[in-house]
């Protein structure tokens, strides 16, 4: 009897799309992701549930969108009833193990035959927190503002953690599920040496601010809070040089543990994805980090996936068209074998193995409430988050238009043609009238919000325990 495939999931934390190699920046070289990239599936147009860590993990780990799995902000917990990735594999005979930023915490724990979570992290991020806490934000936006030791990068750590729970694997003659969360390129933005040099500021390309009196009201107070308004220019080309160069770190320890794993003789039936739970600002907007907003930087995210040689499977190609981070779901299910559970997902595999002809989604939506779960609050890493939502929002994209459902600050709109970097709020006060085509999106999005409604009372939803997690966002 043939062993079912493994299965290696590597991820960056709050990598966006645009600071890709393999997906058109020309200022950065990532040569494990490139190599990647050239032997699977490059889906240029994929697209998370969530602009933040906990709701979109739970939206992979369970294939259902925030409204209907109940994690809208890093206060909720993931339910309780809902089958979650882990355990379906563990069921199926799957050696299950997990090492990172993977939410163990917010109960995204189930089905784990080995677990490392990432709050061991190492003396950069413990000086960055100390230094946070004192009421300094500076260095939510800042480098080089904390005396620490550049080489205690915590990526290289989390490399070692998953090789040594390789070897447990192996040990296990099971099949495995290997699930690599890095915890960069999230803030703080610091790289241990040689990561910090690789980039000349001076001589990278500065993404669009926009003008104030363009974007929502909210971005006054948003820039004002996490201290953007008084950066220089400078300010911005550091953030993005040390922004790369955490990318490339996270590349290098992504190709040493393929070595590791190589060497292992442990990829010859190994089917590879490499992705992101959200993406960054890094300057668009006026902007960093991230935020409960809903605009293409923080959604649009990179996602690879590679067939194990051999394979009876299509070849390499670039996968245009619309694809949601709840699809991984079914996805990642299929590859070994499970029939999925009910969720809001699409299998890409039947997608690409038809020759993706037609669109597998007309559209995508996100979903994301108030980003720490209450009101009137902002952590000390100084991302802007100020308790803007009491209320869920909601966006709806298509390739060309995009329209965002926020109660509690006013809707938003966006002609993705003329104004790729939504930086013109259709809905200001003395735009022109929208046309009917916005009319139809927000038409469907409200009809979604009605099916995730439906969906989480048809499924009984129990939610998990509140309470917040000290020490990380």
């Amino acid at each position: 009897m043939t062993q079912a495939p493994n299965i290696l999931y590597l991820m960056f934390d709050q990598a966006k799309a645009s600071a890709m190699s393999f997906l058109g920046n020309d200022e950065i070289t990532m040569p494990y992701c490139d190599g990647l990239a050239e032997q699977g599936w490059v889906f240029e147009d994929a697209y998370s549930a969530a602009p933040i860590c906990t709701p979109s993990r739970t939206s992979v780990h369970t294939g259902m969108f925030p409204q209907v799995h109940g994690v809208t902000c890093h206060q909720n917990r993931a339910p309780f009833n809902l089958p979650q990735l882990a355990e379906l594999l563990q069921t199926a005979g799957y050696y299950t193990a997990a090492a990172g930023h993977y939410e163990p915490e917010r109960n995204l724990s189930r089905g784990w035959h080995e677990q490392s979570p990432m709050h061991e992290r190492g003396p950069l991020f413990n000086s960055w927190l100390d230094h946070i806490r004192s009421g300094r934000k500076d260095v939510t936006w800042s480098s080089g503002t904390i005396d620490v030791e550049a080489d205690a990068g915590n990526s290289a750590l989390l490399t070692d953690r998953a090789i040594r729970m390789a070897d447990q694997a192996k040990a296990s003659g099971q099949p495995f599920f290997l699930h690599m969360c890095y915890d960069d390129p999230h803030p703080p933005y610091f790289v241990p040496r040689p990561y910090d040099t690789m980039f000349d500021p001076d001589s990278l390309s500065l993404p669009e601010t926009g003008e104030i009196e363009t974007l929502p009201d909210w971005h006054v107070k948003a820039r004002m809070d996490v201290g953007t308004n008084a950066a220089s220019e400078a300010d911005f080309r550091k953030v993005l040089a040390i922004y790369y160069g955490m990318i490339c770190y996270i590349d290098d320890e992504m190709a040493r543990l393929h070595t590791a794993l190589d060497e292992r003789g442990m990829l010859e039936n190994t089917w590879i994805i490499v992705g992101s739970d959200h993406g960054d600002y890094t300057g668009e907007k006026g902007l960093f980090n991230k935020s409960e907003s809903l605009y293409k930087c923080l959604l649009h995210v990179p996602l690879i996936i590679v067939p194990p040689n051999g394979k009876n499977e299509p070849g390499p190609r670039r996968v245009e068209g619309l694809t949601s981070s709840v699809d991984l779901f079914p996805t990642l299910l299929d590859i070994a074998g499970v029939t999925p559970p009910q969720n809001q997902g699409n299998n890409l595999l039947d997608w690409v193995r038809s020759g993706h002809q037609q669109p597998l989604r007309q559209e995508i939506f996100a979903q994301i409430g108030d980003y720490h779960g209450y009101i009137g609050t902002s952590w000390p890493s100084g991302m802007p988050a100020s308790g803007r939502h009491a209320s869920l929002t909601h966006c709806i994209r298509t390739m060309d238009r995009a329209y965002i459902v926020d109660p509690d600050n006013g809707d938003e709109a966006y002609d993705l043609t003329d104004d790729p970097d939504e930086l013109n709020n259709l809905l200001n006060p003395g735009a022109k009238p929208l046309g009917a085509e916005f009319d139809d999106l927000k038409s469907r999005l409200n009809g979604f919000i009605g099916e995730c409604s439906d969906l989480r009372e048809k499924l009984g939803v129990i939610p998990g325990d509140r309470g917040f997690v000290e020490g990380w966002e």
